[in-house]
């Protein structure tokens, strides 16, 4: 592969998690093509302030919507008009779904990696990083690949420190999920409400801080666990994503149930306990690495998982998050972790 590498376009516009797990990708291009290499991200809309105080990503483009096509897609059009005012070295799409074909057939760029040139496969039982590793392999080397992690960058500690009145030890909390519009009974990725304010009456008995985070969307949510007992800090719809990043970053631990959070936790190295049940944790989970420590807290019922399948469907009640029990989350979190 032509060596002469200036500018990049990735390509990755998926939820929270997808994009946490896709920033695996940014310092083995550094490695490859030197720390002054322009990386361009395509990300869904509102994601892309993942990378708002990430000095390694130059630019984002938000895409209002994934499927419309590009003759209706802003997003898409500015791409394609921004390449050919100034053309990319290479093009990494790590979609495998068609929808960006004709995007990726207009961008201008000397090398494409991805579709539509190539499908790569994806293991059902592999981890979505891992699975991304295939595409990295088709054109990056060995000591480029080693650096193949999560990895985010947001709001330095002492800022957000200072901004959000935090201790210097804390615990915190996600309780919420991408189903937070569900009630409590019907969302099954979720923790039992009960579950959680047992956890929060534990935790703040402690001598730390607690805190809790989720989005301005997920709102509604949080009044199920109030009133909050005290030395819990509420956090909900306060952070953008740097600072959320900055606010993970800085914990000592993070508690969360399968969602984007808990995947940010994992990429700044914070000790993260994920409460599991119908997921695959062997695909869904944050990205174990030598660096981090992530412990999956589940009660390995023979139906679990289940996510996607018609056994989910029909599931009357989510016992497999149930049969996880605040004690032992307190007890993992005791314990350090894995």
């Amino acid at each position: 592969m032509n060596e002469n590498v200036n500018r990049i376009l990735v390509i990755r516009a998926g939820q929270l998690g997808d994009t946490v797990c896709a920033s695996s990708i940014i310092e083995p291009l550094r490695h490859r093509y030197g720390d002054s290499v322009t990386i361009d991200w395509v990300a869904k809309a509102g994601i892309g302030r993942v990378f708002s105080r990430d000095p390694r990503i130059h630019k984002v483009f938000e895409l209002g919507s994934r499927r419309a096509p590009l003759l209706f897609n802003k997003g898409k059009r500015e791409v394609v008009v921004e390449s050919w005012r100034n053309p990319y070295d290479l093009i990494v799409n790590l979609e495998l779904a068609s929808i960006f074909n004709v995007m990726v057939r207009l961008t201008k760029a000397k090398i494409k990696i991805g579709m539509p040139y190539r499908l790569f496969e994806e293991p059902p039982e592999t981890h979505a990083v891992e699975n991304l590793h295939l595409i990295y392999e088709s054109f990056l080397d060995q000591n480029s690949m080693s650096l193949a992690e999560p990895k985010l960058i947001g709001t330095p500690a002492e800022e957000v420190r200072e901004r959000y009145a935090l201790a210097n030890h804390y615990i915190a909390l996600v309780p919420s999920n991408s189903h937070h519009h569900l009630p409590p009974e019907k969302n099954y990725r979720n923790w039992p409400i009960e579950h959680w304010k047992q956890l929060l009456a534990r935790l703040s008995q402690q001598d730390r801080q607690v805190v809790i985070v989720g989005g301005k969307s997920e709102l509604g949510f949080f009044e199920y666990l109030k009133p909050y007992p005290p030395n819990v800090l509420d956090l909900v719809g306060k952070t953008d994503f740097a600072d959320l990043i900055g606010v993970l970053a800085a914990a000592d631990a993070v508690v969360s149930t399968d969602t984007g959070p808990a995947h940010i936790a994992g990429a700044v190295n914070t000790p993260v306990f994920m409460l599991i049940g119908p997921t695959n944790p062997k695909r869904t989970a944050p990205y174990k690495t030598p660096h981090n420590v992530v412990q999956i807290l589940c009660a390995n019922l023979p139906c679990s998982p289940c996510y996607h399948t018609e056994r989910f469907k029909q599931c009357p009640k989510n016992q497999c998050m149930y049969d996880i029990l605040p004690e032992q989350v307190v007890e993992a979190i005791a314990l350090g972790g894995d």
